[in-house]
Order: structure tokens, then C-alpha cells, then sequence
């Protein structure tokens, strides 16, 4: 058995998919798939993340993971996810008081 199989039959998930690729693409083209990783890691630095119900959620997410913003490296603001730092202890309160936060119009700033 070729060993390098026998190293990809012995790692498992996307992370070993991810560091065995390379090894399957031919050098001189490796540069692109950097650049798609860079370029949708800088996208997702830049670009507010959509809502969770609007069409480009899903696209974003996909964006964000090709970005390398998976595992430890989520982050924060994400469609659906608030990004409001609460005390442990007060975070039932919290999710309890959210649909009624939520349902007040918004104050107009004083002229």
C-alpha cells in the first residue's frame, strides 16, 4: 500500500483533508487556493455578517469557513448569534429580556 494513502486512510475529518490537499495539487497552482483562503478571510473581516434569514447566510457562512474561521477561530458576530459579552450568571435573564428589547422602536437621536 502506498504509504502516503496509508497516512490519509489513518487521518480523519476535514482538518487532515485540509493539510494532505496541497499534496494533491501541483505546485505551480497552489498559489490560487491561497489566495481564495486570504481573500475570503479578508472579505470576512470586512463585511457585516447578514441576517439569519436573508438568502446570503448560508453564502456567508461558506465564506467564513473557507476563510479559516472554524473551530477556535469563530467569530463573534456570526448570522443569528448576538455578540453581546453577558455574565454567565445573568444569561437566562438576558435571552428572557431579548424579545421584548427587541419589539421597542428605536430612540431617534436629539437634534
Amino acid at each position: 500500500m502506498n504509504p502516503n494513502l496509508n497516512t490519509f486512510l489513518k487521518a480523519g475529518g476535514v482538518g487532515s483533508l485540509l493539510v494532505l490537499l496541497p499534496d494533491l495539487i501541483p505546485a505551480e497552482y497552489l498559489i490560487y487556493p491561497a489566495w481564495l483562503i486570504v481573500g475570503c478571510a479578508v472579505l470576512r473581516a470586512v463585511i457585516q455578517p447578514p441576517a439569519a434569514t436573508s438568502r446570503w447566510a448560508p453564502l456567508y457562512e461558506l465564506m467564513s469557513a473557507t476563510g479559516g474561521c472554524i473551530g477556535w477561530a469563530i467569530p463573534r458576530l456570526r448570522p443569528g448569534i448576538t455578540a453581546v459579552p453577558v455574565a454567565r450568571e445573568d444569561a437566562a435573564k438576558v435571552k428572557a429580556a431579548i424579545p421584548e428589547i427587541l419589539s421597542k422602536p428605536s430612540a431617534t437621536a436629539a437634534d
